[in-house]
């Protein structure tokens, strides 16, 4: 059974300002639940009625970050890449008093096999 905590973390999209130190609370963009995420690379949405729960790889982020030289200031909705997921997440478990080293573990080996399938 998997492991679910509140997804905090900086903006995982390349060249993002929010991407640097900045831990956000993510919620979802049709109900505005919040988000979690597990050690098996999967995100959803915290809603009682309308769950929606995929991989990460699947999922699309938009931080709000409207300034000049922004990736969302065209395009809201962007796909991170492995790389800028992986630096969101190192910062947001370095912040983190819940997640232990095995989870952390199971979770940055589930994110690699999902990046190296595309």
């Amino acid at each position: 059974m998997p492991q679910w905590f509140a997804l905090k973390m900086p903006c995982p999209v390349a060249n993002c300002p929010n991407r640097k130190n900045v831990l956000l609370n993510w919620v979802c963009a049709k109900d505005e639940n919040a988000m979690e995420i597990s050690e098996e690379g999967r995100l959803r949405c915290a809603s009682y009625f309308w769950s929606h729960n995929d991989k990460i790889i699947n999922w699309k982020f938009d931080c709000g970050d409207r300034s000049c030289g922004s990736p969302h200031r065209s395009t809201h909705f962007v796909s991170p890449d492995y790389e800028g997921f992986s630096h969101a997440m190192s910062i947001a478990v370095a912040n983190s008093v819940k997640a232990d080293a095995e989870w952390i573990n199971k979770l940055m080996l589930n994110l690699k096999e999902q990046y190296k399938q595309t």
